[in-house]
């Protein structure tokens, strides 16, 4: 297993491909517009702590182009899955795994859910991931990695480590997990196998949920949010409510605030949904926060905090969007 392909090669994409080429994994990459023709002109640029390093991958916005892969790592936001599904195939060996990397609830989650579950179509709507991909092929990945595109075909870290929690939607530690950890940590030594990807899913949601809602409705960096007693105290709340729903589907997950500002409380890296909020792109609000909402009401928890604020951030969002204006 060598040849890699990057499905979405933005920002945490454009890291990973970056790193795993420089470490001589046979990475390809799909990527698109102004940062697709600097890739191909200039090779992939990552800009990190430890200085900068240019590599050359192959680059295509038509998977087609690639061919087969041994392994795909998906890194399209969740909106942007279903509509890639199709052209994904192409990329897909009679034994391929895709790792999806992707924040809050990913689509194949709640098939694994037992009894109050919600309906998967938010997340994968007419099934396509299901039929065209399928259950069977699929890995979940949780990052831990702060990157931005500064300019096309520039990527630049704003972390001294990263992390990449690998598992099967299962729970098994398999063979093919154990050989999908293995590539990456040649060029990614943050990559990690789990038994129990459900847990890391919901610890990076005790991030997520407090950090895209304050962050998007404020445009403010947790930094900025931990600094201010009402936002600090208004992130707390939002964070024991992701712990509630995580209880009740059975994740018993442990909220340390004064741990979280210890972390990230410095940092002034803008979480991606503002990021993608700033820049007019569309916002992962179905995956990382109306996908919570749902699992909440189906097992009766109430989160008064996160449905009005998820209220005000989905009309923002509207309210900007090219179809809200004719």
């Amino acid at each position: 297993m060598n040849k890699v392909c990057i499905f979405g090669a933005g920002a945490v994409g454009g890291y990973m491909a970056a790193h795993l080429a420089r470490a001589g994994v046979d990475v390809s990459v799909v990527a698109r517009g102004e940062h697709l023709a600097a890739i191909r002109r200039d090779g992939l640029r990552l800009i990190g702590h430890d200085g900068e390093f240019t590599v050359r991958v192959a680059a295509s916005d038509r998977p087609a182009d690639l061919g087969p892969q041994d392994l795909v790592i998906s890194t399209l936001k969740a909106h942007g899955l279903p509509p890639a599904a199709s052209s994904m195939r192409a990329l897909l060996g009679p034994d391929t795994p895709v790792v999806f990397a992707v924040n809050g609830i990913p689509w194949w989650y709640l098939a694994n859910l037992r009894g109050g579950a919600p309906s998967a179509s938010r997340l994968d709507p007419d099934g396509t991931l299901a039929r065209e991909l399928g259950l069977a092929r699929t890995l979940g990945c949780v990052i831990r990695s702060p990157n931005e595109v500064v300019a096309p075909g520039v990527v630049r870290n704003n972390s001294r480590a990263s992390s990449f929690v690998v598992g099967e939607p299962g729970g098994a530690l398999s063979p093919r997990l154990e050989q999908v950890v293995a590539l990456m940590r040649r060029g990614l030594p943050g990559a990690a196998a789990t038994g129990d990807i459900g847990r890391e899913i919901w610890g990076k949601l005790l991030l997520n949920v407090p950090s895209s809602l304050l962050s998007s409705l404020t445009h403010s960096p947790s930094s900025a949010l931990f600094a201010d007693p009402a936002t600090r105290e208004l992130y707390a709340r939002l964070a024991r409510e992701a712990r509630a729903v995580a209880a009740r589907h059975g994740v018993a997950m442990a909220f340390d605030l004064e741990g979280q500002v210890a972390a990230t409380g410095s940092n002034p890296h803008p979480p991606s949904m503002l990021q993608d909020l700033l820049a007019g792109r569309p916002l992962e609000l179905d995956a990382q926060l109306f996908a919570v909402q749902d699992l909440a009401r189906s097992a009766g928890v109430d989160t008064p905090m996160l449905d009005v604020m998820l209220a005000l951030l989905a009309h923002r969002a509207h309210a900007r969007s090219p179809a809200a204006h004719g």
